[in-house]
C-alpha cells in the first residue's frame, strides 16, 4: 500500500510539473507576441512618420538625370560562368526606382548586347503592365503614371533569375 501511494504522489508531481511547465511556455509565448507586436506597430509608425516628412518637405525621389524621374537601364552581362554557375549573369544596371504616386515615369532601356540574338525584356506585371522585348543593340523609351503604391518587381523573362528590380511607388 505504502509503495502504491508513493507511485500516486510521484505521478501526480510529475503532473503537476508538466502543466506548471506548458502555463510557464504559453505564458512566455504570450509575452513574446505582444513584444513583436509592438515591435511591428512602433515600425509601422517609424515609417509612416517618415513617409509624412518626406511629403512635407518636398524630398525629391527619382533620378539625378536630364529630367525628373527619368531613369536610363542598361543591360549588363557580369563576368562570370554562366554554365558553372547554372544560372544567367545578366543583371540591369539600375536595381531601383522609386518615385511617389502620380508621377510621370519615362525610362530608357538599352540593351547593351552586340549580338542581335541576345535578347533582354524590361517585363513587368498588373497593375503596371509592360513587356519591351529588345534585341541586341536596341533600345526604347516609354512612359507611364505611378498611379497605385507598392513595390513591384521588373525583370528580363530571358535572364531570371538575376535580372530584376523594383519600381517603388510612394505615396
Amino acid at each position: 500500500m505504502q509503495r502504491c501511494v508513493s507511485y500516486c504522489h510521484s505521478i501526480m508531481a510529475s503532473n503537476n510539473a508538466v502543466t506548471i511547465g506548458l502555463i510557464i511556455g504559453v505564458a512566455v509565448a504570450i509575452i513574446m507576441s505582444a513584444a513583436s507586436l509592438a515591435m511591428l506597430v512602433d515600425l509601422n509608425q517609424k515609417l509612416a512618420t517618415t513617409i509624412s516628412h518626406e511629403k512635407d518637405e518636398g524630398v525629391e525621389v527619382g533620378a539625378p538625370g536630364i529630367n525628373k524621374n527619368e531613369f536610363y537601364i542598361f543591360t549588363q552581362e557580369l563576368n562570370a560562368d554562366e554554365e558553372k554557375l547554372g544560372v544567367p549573369v545578366a543583371v540591369f544596371s539600375l536595381t531601383e526606382i522609386t518615385v511617389h504616386k502620380g508621377d510621370k515615369v519615362t525610362i530608357h532601356f538599352i540593351n547593351t548586347a552586340e549580338e542581335p540574338d541576345d535578347r533582354h525584356t524590361f517585363t513587368m506585371e498588373s497593375p503596371y503592365t509592360m513587356n519591351y522585348d529588345m534585341a541586341g543593340g536596341e533600345s526604347t523609351t516609354f512612359s507611364f503614371t505611378a498611379d497605385t503604391v507598392g513595390t513591384f518587381t521588373y525583370y528580363c523573362t530571358y535572364d531570371l533569375p538575376s535580372m530584376i528590380g523594383q519600381l517603388v511607388v510612394l505615396p
